[in-house]
């Protein structure tokens, strides 16, 4: 758990990109409390006029008491608009923000937070985090503002129910933060175990055949229904604390009310108290008590912050990579490993060690090897995914200079081959937007997937989540020909053709060799030992 000066000074980094629009909103809110001290004020003289303990023009003040609630409904119409288009403008901002930090934090194939994690606290923390900068701070500048005035008012009126009041509300709010720490600790538990029933869902939702032939549902859902008790018990125990703490304040505040109403019956009774000071009494008590009640509220609010603030300080430390776009080559470069080594944070044991190699321009390389023996980091390293500890990759130039990697001349085919929701057009734009109809063709061609044009919609086919409702072979397929419309000239297949049959992964083999050969640098992992007689070279670790 962070110290508080440490998640006060991300609060307050937080709140810099928009103090000017809450400055905004506490202005309006301060003018909003002048308005209505100024309507407890006119509400006592008009009852006071009627009364006969005070003189003026009845007329007069009915007009300015007119104005008052006109000027306070418009402006708090006006509050509401400004403060959600704030919420609405900050929360797009830090979540563009968060994201895009994401995006460039440094790749090391061994994520530390699962994307169901991520996403909770993109939107939930993030959430929790502008209500507190947009809406909570300028709240409780204006709620002191609205104290210090109805005390000030109550204290030229009847200072001795002042003291009294303050005291009450005292007692309710000193009894109701008793457990500070407990709720904090407690909402990190529940926002914890709530990430961690995000990620149980999206992971067997994901993985349902899996789950339906091997691991079993019943099994799923006793994990499901073990996360959710977890999640239950804690938030128990918070409400249990919270329900205390709000018998402390509603003691505070009927309290504090039933003072102010005897305290004006029995001025009455001697004289010291008119019907007008009775109304303002009745009305100020409210004035005075609300605004102790919501800092009692905010002070929640700003625990359940204090465990949003450390969820994302801990997304925003992610180290960032240098993802620039660096030199768009327009020959294939060679790609030159100088002594390089590297292992994983969480591995003692390098994957590779004092490598050196040099992957010819234009060259076609199939890289074999055992399972774990580091196929897919070696092509990490060449597209500077990943930094070695020690060592150097770079390109070869024609010219027989270096250049550094630079991701915008690698066309790459991950293992897995994801596609991403959306049809297969839209997956194809993705690399090349302003790509032709001939170019989309061509491309499908030769990564074998002219299928696309039998299937119903053609290249208009919808692919759901991970590339549902085409088969793996498929998506593949179609995963390749995005690769292919990219501009690189570097094109990594890494377990590629793993779930195309032979006749298809031969017909693309020939393909590709026959249309890239010479022109790229083209890396490819495999297991299957066929593959090899299309290559250059082959490379075995």
């Amino acid at each position: 758990m962070k110290d508080l000066k440490s998640s006060l000074k991300g609060i307050h980094g937080l709140y810099k990109p928009f103090r000017w629009r809450v400055l905004v909103s506490t202005l309006t809110g301060i003018l909003r409390v002048v308005a209505s001290m100024a309507f407890v004020w006119i509400s006592k003289h008009l009852i006071d006029i009627v009364t006969g303990e005070a003189d003026g023009d009845l007329g007069a003040c009915v007009w300015l008491l007119v104005g008052i609630v006109l000027f306070r409904i418009a402006s708090n119409v006006f509050a509401a608009y400004w403060e959600n288009l704030t919420v609405v403008r900050a929360q797009n901002a830090l979540r563009h923000k968060t994201f895009e930090h994401l995006m460039r934090s440094r790749w090391n194939g061994r994520e530390e937070y699962h994307s169901a994690d991520v996403v909770n606290r993109i939107y939930t923390d993030i959430g929790v985090m502008v209500d507190l900068v947009c809406v909570r701070i300028p709240d409780i500048t204006i709620t002191l503002c609205q104290l210090a005035a109805a005390s000030v008012f109550l204290l030229l009126m009847a200072p001795q129910l002042l003291w009294v009041l303050i005291a009450l509300m005292a007692v309710g709010i000193i009894g109701s933060r008793l457990f500070f720490r407990t709720q904090r600790r407690l909402t990190s538990e529940i926002r914890s175990f709530d990430s961690d029933s995000q990620r149980h869902i999206q992971d067997n939702l994901q993985n349902r055949a899996i789950v339906l032939s091997q691991i079993g549902v019943g099994n799923v859902l006793d994990k499901f229904r073990e996360i959710q008790g977890n999640l239950f018990n804690s938030s128990v125990k918070r409400l249990g604390f919270s329900s205390v703490s709000r018998a402390f304040m509603s003691f505070g505040m009927m309290a504090g009310y039933t003072a102010a109403f005897l305290w004006g019956i029995y001025g009455i009774r001697d004289g010291s108290v008119t019907y007008g000071m009775m109304t303002a009494f009745l009305q100020l008590v409210g004035q005075v008590q609300m605004p102790l009640s919501n800092l009692a509220r905010h002070v929640s609010a700003f625990i359940q912050s204090l465990a949003s603030e450390e969820r994302l300080a801990e997304l925003d430390a992610l180290p960032e990579a240098d993802w620039s776009e660096g030199q768009a080559l327009e020959d294939a470069p060679g790609i030159i490993f100088n002594n390089v080594t590297f292992s994983y944070s969480d591995s003692e044991t390098p994957v590779l060690e004092c490598f050196n190699h040099e992957f010819p321009a234009g060259s076609l390389t199939v890289i074999t090897g055992l399972t774990g023996r580091g196929k897919s980091t070696l092509v990490r390293l060449a597209m500077g995914l990943l930094e070695p500890q020690s060592g150097e990759v770079h390109f070869k130039l024609h010219d027989g200079s270096s250049a550094p990697l630079a991701m915008r001349n690698f066309m790459y085919v991950p293992q897995d081959s994801n596609l991403l929701s959306g049809t297969i057009r839209e997956n194809l734009l993705l690399t090349a937007p302003d790509a032709t109809e001939e170019m989309l063709r061509n491309a499908l061609h030769t990564a074998a997937a002219d299928f696309v044009y039998d299937l119903p919609l053609g290249l208009d086919t919808p692919c759901g989540e991970y590339g549902s409702g085409v088969s793996r072979g498929q998506a593949q397929r179609i995963a390749i020909a995005r690769a292919l419309l990219h501009s690189g000239t570097v094109l990594i297949l890494d377990e590629a053709t793993s779930a195309l049959d032979t006749e298809t992964e031969r017909v693309f083999l020939e393909r590709l060799a026959g249309n890239y050969r010479g022109r790229k640098t083209i890396l490819f992992v495999s297991h299957r030992l066929h593959i090899t007689s299309y290559a250059d070279e082959t490379l075995e670790l």
